[in-house]
């Protein structure tokens, strides 16, 4: 894993409710992690739950819950604080 996928797998595991969420840009483009979540989903370490509406007038997120593989695995590779 790269660590740019660590630090996502990170974000995820360390949320109270195992969850990540990238937004949408203004133009409608998903953000470069968003192809690195895809990867982490194919890897079994996250499960995409779908794309959610934000509090805010146009906020659109989509939210990646990490599973117990995933929770294996950032035990393994992300340091303690």
């Amino acid at each position: 894993m790269t660590p740019e996928d660590c630090t996502l797998l990170g974000k995820a595991a360390t949320d109270p409710k195992g969850q990540i969420a990238l937004k949408r840009n203004r133009c409608g483009a998903w953000p470069s992690e968003w192809d690195r979540l895809a990867t982490l989903t194919s890897y079994g370490h996250l499960s995409c739950l779908g794309e959610v509406m934000g509090p805010h007038i146009g906020g659109t997120f989509t939210l990646w819950q990490i599973t117990p593989l995933g929770r294996e695995v950032a035990e393994r590779v992300i340091p303690a604080h």
